[in-house]
């Protein structure tokens, strides 16, 4: 009966499911070059905004929540709620756009509703408060990720170029907001983060609502599929490594700001030091299709794995924070090549008509499973022991990772894409 209504609410009056008539389609139908071209342009605008909109938002967000009294725990615990929504329900966002074929009207819902949340945590400042509404806004932000990267390799799919060459425009948007965010933040105040977000968030929307309809892709067999991937041996040690190493990269992402202001570094460095490793994915996401063909998938998994522990290890002998700026250069061949190589990697293990799913499982243990337990333990040890201790602890538990990744790689099979269900 829910499933039934989730449906009639979704697809019933839906101006954009018959593109024959719908002007914004019409006009570029009987060319295809044309309707490919515009296909890249809204893709690479849908990265640019949205990723400007998290640059804004993301790094500074802790910040706000120790500007308004909350303890090192309170934050950790804040960070970790959007990671457990996120792990609980996106599987489900994406169970529910590959099954309904729903990956537009999905994807402009949860942009909607994202900026309205976001607005109500900007009027809220008690701990107890905030938890259902971040809760809130992390139900509705879970599915856009994976649903920007499904319409990417769509694109790739029937278009030339590389995921990395479309991805690497969120990167772009990530440099210019953090930078300019981070200096009007420095200016008029915290709250500039929220009127940011909101405001390029809004703007992806619109963009959102110009995107075409996905091809016409059989309608797949959820549990027959599902069976296939989660009992897949190299994909679960591939999946346990991903885990370990996305509890290291939750921890500095939801505590590095702090550790910048620990430094003396005040909100322009700090965005600055964002926008410095940003800066360093660029090339790296246009090169990513010659890396790709030259070491293969393993390979650019394991220069993420032995960079991301580097980056760890330096930052714990840090004292100020003009020494962070350098290391900082290094995230182009941490989390650039772990991006598109795990993309990539889950993409050759899906069958087309579950890539939103298969994405989503990827997000799961990457951007939700992980960071909880980041976010978690970075609380604790920020309030114990310190960031130094710390980034020395996650040192080790990248290179176990690393390690674990190594003997999923070992495993023969299963370095063909998987094959319709």
């Amino acid at each position: 009966m829910i499933w039934k209504l989730i449906k009639i609410l979704f697809i019933l009056h839906d101006p954009w499911n018959d593109t024959t008539q719908n002007p914004i389609f019409m006009a570029s139908e009987h060319n295809p070059k044309n309707r490919g071209s515009g296909q890249i342009l809204k893709t690479r605008l849908l990265y640019l905004c949205f990723y400007m909109a998290l640059g804004a938002f993301f790094p500074f967000i802790n910040l706000y929540y120790q500007q308004i009294g909350l303890s090192g725990v309170q934050i950790g615990t804040l960070s970790a709620l959007p990671l457990i929504v996120t792990s609980s329900t996106s599987l489900f966002w994406g169970v529910l756009a590959d099954t309904l074929r729903l990956h537009r009207r999905i994807l402009s819902f949860s942009l909607l509703l994202s900026a309205c949340t976001v607005y109500l945590i900007s009027k809220t400042s008690q701990y107890e408060l905030l938890i259902p509404v971040v809760m809130i806004y992390a139900f509705f932000a879970t599915p856009i990720t994976p649903l920007l990267d499904t319409a990417a390799l769509d694109t790739v799919d029937t278009n030339k170029g590389t995921f990395g060459g479309m991805r690497v425009w969120g990167t772009i948007g990530w440099i210019v907001s953090t930078w300019v965010v981070g200096i009007l933040i420095d200016r008029f105040g915290i709250l500039w983060l929220f009127y940011s977000y909101i405001a390029l968030l809004g703007v992806t929307f619109l963009v959102s609502l110009t995107q075409p309809a996905r091809g016409q892709i059989p309608r797949p067999s959820i549990r027959q599929s599902l069976r296939q991937l989660l009992t897949r041996q190299t994909l679960i040690f591939f999946l346990i490594s991903v885990f370990l190493l996305a509890i290291t990269v939750g921890t500095v992402d939801y505590f590095f700001s702090l550790y910048m202001h620990g430094l003396g570094a005040n909100e322009g460095t700090i965005g600055l030091a964002w926008s410095i490793s940003a800066s360093t994915e660029i090339p790296m996401m246009l090169y990513s299709g010659t890396l790709l063909r030259t070491i293969g998938v393993n390979g650019m998994l394991s220069i993420a794995f032995i960079t991301y522990a580097l980056r760890w290890l330096l930052f714990s002998f840090i004292q100020t924070p003009g020494w962070v700026l350098p290391v900082q250069l290094l995230q182009g061949l941490s989390f650039s090549t772990f991006l598109v190589a795990s993309v990539t990697y889950i993409n050759d293990h899906t069958p087309k008509s579950l890539r939103t799913t298969g994405q989503s499982i990827l997000a799961t243990v990457s951007f939700g499973l992980g960071p909880i337990v980041g976010a978690l333990m970075g609380g604790y040890f920020y309030d114990m022991v310190g960031m130094t201790v710390l980034f020395r602890i996650i040192t080790v538990m990248t290179l176990v990772g690393l390690g674990v990744f190594i003997i999923a790689s070992r495993y023969k099979g299963n370095t063909k894409r998987t094959g319709e269900p």
